[in-house]
């Protein structure tokens, strides 16, 4: 099985490169494509080969963790390679593994096909071995919080997932202030100012 590659970027389109490793190209498909960005670069990725009876995939990532994320979802019933890539190109893995924790519904149903019974299907089956990763990604459970009437209304602004979840890990806002406030923080923050 490949676990790791390093290699040197000469082809990618979309999620998918191919990666040069002495003589040999592999094709390598990307939980985030931002990992690729320009070709011929030299990168590292950690691999997960997946080996179904008509194929032989390869699907690279940025840190052990993130691959062992990757592995977790996979091993749910109903959830394959694309789907658990759905999960993690949509909102980010520390985004992903705190909702789990904090049984946040409302960031899970932003993942395209994942409504209230799949979100809380996922909360039931991940919860335990979501807790075991809180350390892997840094998340104090007793300072987790998610401002979800914040998160709508950047959604609503057009923000992305991964703008708001840096923004607002950066940020550390807190339930102190009202949501005029804190909006306004997390706007000046993204220069968009109101």
């Amino acid at each position: 099985m490949i676990a790791y590659l390093k290699g040197q970027i000469i082809w990618e389109k979309e999620n998918k490169i191919i990666l040069k490793v002495g003589d040999i190209g592999y094709l390598v498909e990307l939980v985030n494509p931002e990992i690729s960005i320009n070709k011929d670069r030299e990168l590292d990725l950690y691999i997960y080969t997946h080996v179904r009876e008509d194929a032989l995939q390869l699907y690279g990532f940025k840190s052990l963790s993130d691959r062992e994320l990757f592995i977790t979802l996979i091993g749910i019933s109903g959830i394959g390679p694309k789907v658990a890539l759905k999960i993690m190109s949509t909102i980010s893995a520390d985004r992903f593994v705190d909702a789990i924790l904090t049984e946040n519904v409302a960031v899970l149903k932003q993942i395209p096909g994942v409504g209230m019974k799949t979100a809380q299907r996922l909360i039931l089956e991940l919860k335990n071995k979501m807790e075991k990763m809180a350390d892997k990604y840094e998340i104090d459970l007793a300072e987790s919080y998610f401002d979800e009437d914040l998160y709508n209304a950047l959604m609503g602004l057009g923000y992305s997932s991964a703008e708001i979840d840096r923004a607002l890990a950066e940020l550390k806002l807190d339930g102190g202030t009202s949501i005029e406030e804190r909006l306004k923080a997390v706007l000046s923050y993204l220069g968009k100012g109101i």
